[in-house]
């Protein structure tokens, strides 16, 4: 016991100064994820060590997330490549504070005081590009000349890529913080979704759970770390006629009560989340409660609600039981898995099975502890390429329009395709959906999402048709 708490202790020392000392705007993980994500879809992890694929990562970091005198380790491995006019780390650096300026705009766009520093960097991303797919004398000498199809390809790719990482952090997110194992089953990151569904969304219970029809909730004791466990419970209508004033709550464990109004309007961060509803006559003890960000406690609130809806209309039953997550020593969940099954029907009326992400929109969560901070550097920041604006256009263009116009020349030769068509039938319908939730936060955290699945969904496909990609990455 004594060695599981130093344990304990040193997880969250370490975790406390990596966190502290760490931007999580322009993660490099993050990047790396989703670009692979983007390039290779399901394959990503078959490539994500190739070295073809990590200069193309490097180049990005290089181009719009170094600063402070960081990234000389993959100056140097460009460098070993033969990746020509490396330059010196000096002649790309900047601060921090000028990432926004420098890296997130349009790719034609110069940054003051920055000009020169700017191009190089561009420079570094175009000429790692370059060398990944092979140029000869003549594009290098005459493409820009002549139009060389190549080079124009090679342009439009390296622009899709640090497009690509404005698009990144626009989703503001850790996309391995939220992975998770439930009943042996991986659990992908979350992508924009409340929750997903588990086992074609039919829960696990036992033949006895499904035809007992005796009230009861069942909490689990506490683990060593106050860490709840799991809640089982028989509902009926009479279970929702008990509810009494609701008392103070104890604070869960992992509890950090904090704001971000502008993130999270009307609401704290964090819900001391019952995980049978008080509406259920769930308990209001610790046995009961996990701290739940506002988003996973209004998931689960529409879950409820269909049981709820249920109960209310039928004299049935329903059995129910809710399972919280947690990676290692972590005091918070990463989510909980939420089953339903209605007795007397067999199902008919409520049948789900669903794992909900316990994660906020906008914000880095630290599930050792339940410390958190802002992470989306997008949000209400003026200066930057916005996602979605009214009539871009050349002159004022957003992200969507800057992406799917680089689309349309990395991929001039399929444009004609079902692939191409399909994909940007569907970006076109997200671009309108986009700009009419201007303004709506999670709204549009959703849409963004929805826009980097889509990208996801086709790119692999269609540069599995473009022979420079494919010469490279088959």
């Amino acid at each position: 016991m004594r060695k599981r708490f130093l344990s304990f202790i040193l997880v969250v020392i370490v975790l406390f100064f990596v966190n502290s000392t760490i931007a999580y705007a322009c993660d490099e993980q993050q990047t790396a994820t989703y670009l692979g994500q983007l390039l290779f879809g399901n394959n990503a992890a078959r490539w994500s060590s190739d070295d073809k694929m990590v200069m193309l990562v490097d180049a990005l970091y290089l181009c719009s997330e170094q600063a402070d005198g960081k990234g000389q380790d993959k100056l140097d491995f460009l460098k070993s490549h033969k990746v020509p006019g490396t330059p010196s780390l000096a002649s790309i650096n900047i601060d921090s504070n000028q990432l926004l300026d420098c890296a997130h705009h349009s790719w034609t766009y110069v940054a003051p005081g920055n000009t020169k520093s700017q191009a190089t960097r561009k420079m570094v991303l175009k000429n790692t590009v370059n060398t990944v797919f092979g140029t000869d004398i003549i594009d290098n000498t005459f493409g820009s000349i002549f139009g060389s199809a190549k080079k124009r390809k090679y342009e439009s790719f390296a622009s899709l890529l640090y497009y690509s990482h404005i698009l990144f952090d626009y989703l503001a997110d850790d996309p391995e913080e939220s992975e998770a194992v439930v009943a042996d089953n991986f659990v992908p990151s979350y992508i924009g979704n409340r929750y997903i569904e588990l086992n074609g969304n039919i829960p696990d219970f036992s033949t006895i759970e499904k035809h007992s029809t005796t009230l009861e909730i069942e909490p689990s004791n506490l683990d060593s770390f106050g860490r709840c466990g799991v809640v089982y419970a028989v509902l009926s209508r009479e279970s929702m006629c008990f509810i009494g004033p609701r008392p103070p709550l104890p604070d869960p464990v992992g509890w950090n009560s904090i704001q971000y109004p502008e993130l999270i309007p009307r609401n704290d961060l964090f819900n001391r989340c019952h995980l049978v509803g008080r509406q259920f006559c769930g308990i209001d003890n610790k046995h009961n409660l996990i701290t739940g960000t506002s988003y996973l406690n209004d998931t689960m609130s529409k879950m409820e609600k269909i049981i709820a809806d249920y109960l209310q209309n039928t004299n049935n039953h329903v059995v129910y039981r809710v399972t919280p997550y947690y990676n290692g020593y972590n005091l918070l969940p990463s989510g909980v898995q939420l089953e339903a099954y209605s007795v007397e029907d067999n199902g008919q009326g409520v049948c789900f099975n669903v794992y909900c992400y316990n994660v906020q929109p906008g914000v880095k969560i630290n599930y050792v502890d339940g410390t958190s901070t802002e992470a989306d550097i997008t949000y209400n920041t003026s200066n930057i390429l916005p996602f979605s604006i009214d009539g871009a256009n050349d002159a004022n263009p957003d992200l969507i329009y800057e992406i799917n116009k680089q689309l349309a020349i990395l991929f001039n030769d399929q444009i004609s395709s079902g692939t191409y068509t399909a994909m940007m039938d569907q970006l076109n319908v997200i671009a309108i959906e986009a700009r009419d939730n201007v303004g709506k936060y999670i709204e549009a955290k959703q849409i963004q999402y929805k826009y980097f699945q889509t990208l996801r969904a086709y790119m692999p496909l269609l540069l599995a048709n473009e022979g420079f990609f494919q010469s490279v990455f088959n």
